[in-house]
């Protein structure tokens, strides 16, 4: 992550608060990935505990042969009682998980009550004598002793990660004016281990007030689109007047390039509920647009990457090896090319390939398109060309975390579609950029691969890239790994 500190844009101005949230990570901890990640260990636990209460009680105390597999059913039936009780009782709201007291009181109660109701199911229906009592006891005990614990080493790492900021979201307020000031106020009531303010901005370029609330006024929305560019924004906040539908209507398709949630504040409209409102410190807000792959999606998709890639590297490492050879045969110069390509956020990244060029004649802009029987390229890195095998050293920049297995091809900066850059010729462009650039993609195996040599065919790559964004899965990624596979080897539009 960029150290928000360097951002001079938002040093003190006349006492103004300055923006430098303590976190230096890639991002936040997901506060909805905490809560569901206790209540999987809830689950486990109470598991964990009837067996080795089995494991305790059948063999040192009483030592007996009893059959283990009759008491599973109970052990899962109390497991899922015990998880939805605590859910359902509030436990995993995030700010009672910070509340160790009242996760003490609520695990012994909800347990209780869990084992009181198993019991008088098994009496129903006349199970009863086939279980052990002082199991059940047991289990009680090591399951309550597993669940304290759990909260007790949660309640240190809230204050850890409180403390480096990581549970807090950074939001950039839009809106200099009484709207501004009034949600501003509300963000800095909840505290900076929730909310942590960027900066004000507004999208008038002049008459702009230096300070709102006690906050710089950093600039415009231009400001703001290069600002987020190199800075860790979690949330931008449209705080204007809601009769400034002109207004809010150019913002949003302003801002919607930036891989950011975009809100628009509603907050003076409290009169009266409303559905499909979101709360950000007590100030309500219309959830406009969501960034791609958060939360959980974020998550699987980090070890997805994480997991195949090495997988993968390990697996075509004495094939890379060799092909490394084969390039120091066939021509001199070094094994592999790098280039500046776009990535997630409109950042340049340095991406790696096997050399298929000669040395003298590689382009590192990738503004001179490859042709059929190009003549740059060796006899090698024709056969690599045709196979995609130069795209293999690709893995190492996934493992960096600058790529992902899968996801909308890194474009050149230079890069035309038809007589115009391929950034500035397609509508929406930049949106492929709100995730990660991929080795493959949803566009590569749909017959959308090599040179793009006409607008429609540029726009339709585009299209598809966005698709792949709005409907991932895992299961997608995966689907699209294994036609990669089938696209490679018919060599179709490889050259």
């Amino acid at each position: 992550m960029t150290d928000h500190s360097r951002i001079d844009a938002t040093a003190p101005y006349h006492g103004a608060r300055s923006f430098a949230p303590k976190r230096t990570g890639s991002s936040g901890i997901s506060r909805e990935v905490v809560c569901n990640t206790v209540q999987v260990l809830d689950f486990l636990g109470c598991v964990f505990g009837g067996v080795m209460a089995m494991v305790l009680y059948f063999g040192i105390v009483v030592e007996s042969s009893a059959g283990y597999g009759q008491y599973a059913y109970p052990i899962i039936v109390a497991a899922t009682i015990l998880s939805f009780a605590l859910f359902k009782g509030g436990s995993y709201d995030f700010k009672r998980l910070s509340d160790l007291g009242w996760q003490i009181r609520r695990v012994v109660l909800v347990s209780v009550i869990a084992m009181a109701l198993l019991s008088m199911m098994a009496f129903v229906t006349k199970e009863s004598e086939f279980y052990s009592r002082g199991w059940a006891v047991v289990w009680l005990v090591l399951t309550m002793t597993e669940l304290l614990m759990i909260r007790l080493v949660l309640a240190y790492m809230i204050e850890r990660w409180s403390r480096q900021g990581l549970l807090a979201r950074v939001v950039a307020v839009v809106g200099a004016d009484q709207v501004g000031e009034q949600l501003l106020a509300k963000l800095q009531a909840a505290g900076e281990t929730e909310i942590v303010v960027a900066g004000v901005f507004d999208d008038r370029r002049t008459r702009l007030p230096p300070v709102v609330s006690g906050y710089r006024v950093v600039g415009t929305t231009d400001d703001l689109i290069s600002f987020v560019r190199n800075t860790l924004i979690d949330e931008v906040v449209i705080a204007l007047p809601l009769r400034a539908e002109h207004r809010i209507g150019d913002l949003v398709a302003k801002l919607r390039s930036l891989p950011v949630d975009l809100r628009l504040s509603i907050d003076p409209i409290n009169s009266f509920p409303m559905r499909g409102i979101a709360e950000v410190a007590s100030a309500r807000m219309i959830e406009i647009l969501d960034r791609p792959l958060k939360n959980w999606s974020r998550v699987i998709k980090w070890l997805e990457d994480r997991i195949l890639s090495t997988l993968l590297l390990i697996v075509f490492m004495p094939l890379m090896a060799l092909i490394g050879l084969l390039i120091r045969l066939d021509s001199p110069g070094p094994v592999l090319f790098v280039q500046d390509r776009f990535g997630f956020n409109d950042k340049i990244i340095r991406v790696f390939k096997f050399r298929t060029m000669r040395v003298e004649n590689c382009d590192q802009s990738g503004a001179d398109r490859t042709v059929p029987n190009d003549s740059r390229v060796t006899r090698v890195g024709r056969i690599l060309r045709s196979l995609s095998l130069d795209e293999l050293p690709q893995l190492i920049n996934v493992l960096r975390g600058e790529m992902s297995l899968v996801g909308p091809r890194p474009h050149v900066p230079a890069m035309k579609a038809g007589e115009r850059l391929y950034h500035e010729a397609v509508d929406n462009y930049c949106l492929r950029h709100h995730v990660l650039p991929g080795l493959t993609g949803w566009a590569q195996v749909n017959n959308s691969r090599g040179q793009i040599d006409s607008l429609a065919a540029a726009r339709r790559r585009v299209s598809l890239d966005l698709y792949y964004i709005d409907n991932w899965s895992l299961w997608l990624d995966l689907k699209i790994l294994f036609m990669t596979a089938r696209v490679a080897l018919s060599r179709e539009n490889a050259y």
